[in-house]
């Protein structure tokens, strides 16, 4: 991630979702006044084998007093419920925009007037299941200011059609080993929630981004001085064009920086520090980021060829630690683009890596599936 160091002992907080519970409408009276957006509509992705449909509700309050967000209940369409969410599975979901950083965390159900909530869904969908051709997102509220008896909430509905697009299949982006899918797909991730704002529009560009790092021959992903590159097994190792492709953005300039000592500025062109961009296909982009200085092999309109070495693997930009920042986009943009479902081809799931172990760890075959937060992955 952009700025963000990847752990392999990182704990990662899990998500509680209600599936298929029945849905009641007796309590619902009212129209809540509020405005629901879906700014990319829900997409259809394969996580560790599991199908899910990941997307956000842009929730804005329109009403004069503060309002409670009590629960949001997702259906396919007519009636089939999918999953409800309330309680601290809500608050898990939400992420009030604006909130001021120096002031304690406030209560992401409670919505002022005028105030943006962004609910990130990450819905399962069941294994005999086919995906529905249309969500209906049903969102319950009640006065933030009394104890509201049922009869007192109101309650927003928004139905969305599901994207239909085939996820782009890629090849490993990096030599045989075992690697570390750092801040990989999950709900929580901080890849998920890098909701920015740019050209008048918001973008998630990460959404289903990866942070590569090596794991090496002691199990962890450096060596004795974790203060200076060269230790990290993943330095230097050279990095693959993952298909046929364009290069459509290089840039090669930025210093390395040694580990936990980010650049004094951070700005739109040194973010992702040296880094590449391929177009795959109409509409989708696959950026490396975090290169190492010096290491480009190709330049802006040059054709790759799938497993082409491209460049080696860094700590430029915003990292602090040196790994390859990876996602796929539907633009020519470093974050001014939306991240879009992408599988590797196949690979072997060594499990968690909160929990690895070298010499004791599952060793499960996949194919046309993304690991989950991360896990180890081994090609």
């Amino acid at each position: 991630m952009f700025g963000a160091h990847t752990s392999q002992k990182k704990a990662m907080t899990p998500l509680h979702v209600m599936v298929g519970l029945p849905i009641a409408l007796a309590s619902v009276t009212a129209p809540a006044r509020v405005e629901i957006e879906t700014p990319e509509p829900p997409t259809p992705a394969v996580i560790d084998s599991q199908r899910v449909l990941i997307y956000e509700l842009h929730i804005t309050s329109f009403a004069r007093t503060p309002l409670e967000l009590r629960r949001i209940e997702v259906l396919g369409r007519p009636t089939l419920p999918l999953a409800t969410y309330r309680d601290s599975a809500l608050a898990a979901l939400l992420q009030t925009v604006g909130a001021p950083m120096h002031e304690p965390a406030q209560d992401p159900t409670r919505l002022e007037p005028g105030r943006r909530v962004v609910a990130y869904l990450w819905v399962p969908v069941p294994g005999h299941g086919a995906v529905p051709d249309t969500l209906v997102n049903r969102v319950v509220f009640s006065s933030a200011d009394s104890a509201a008896a049922p009869q007192d909430e109101t309650v927003a509905e928004a139905s969305v059609p599901v994207r239909r697009a085939e996820a782009v299949v890629l090849s490993p982006p990096l030599p045989a080993g075992m690697w570390l899918a750092g801040d990989g797909p999950s709900n929580d991730s901080p890849h998920r929630r890098a909701l920015a704002a740019l050209a008048g529009r918001t973008y998630i560009a990460q959404r289903f981004a990866i942070d590569w790092m090596l794991i090496g021959p002691n199990g962890d992903t450096h060596r004795d001085d974790a203060t200076r590159n060269e230790n990290y097994w993943g330095f230097d190792q050279p990095v693959f064009a993952v298909a046929d492709a364009e290069v459509t953005e290089v840039v090669d300039s930025i210093p390395d920086h040694a580990p936990h000592v980010l650049p004094g500025t951070v700005t739109l062109a040194n973010i992702a520090g040296n880094h590449v961009i391929l177009r795959i296909a109409p509409h989708r982009y696959v950026l490396y980021a975090h290169l190492e200085h010096g290491s480009v092999r190709v330049r802006s309109g040059e054709r790759v060829r799938r497993g082409q070495t491209i460049a080696k693997l860094g700590d430029s930009g915003q990292a602090t630690a040196p790994h390859l920042h990876l996602d796929v986009v539907d633009g020519n943009s470093v974050l001014g683009a939306e991240g879009v479902p992408w599988v590797l081809s196949s690979y072997e799931d060594l499990g968690s890596g909160n929990t690895f172990e070298l010499n004791a760890h599952p060793d499960i075959p996949r194919e046309r599936t993304l690991p989950e937060a991360n896990e180890v992955v081994r090609w």
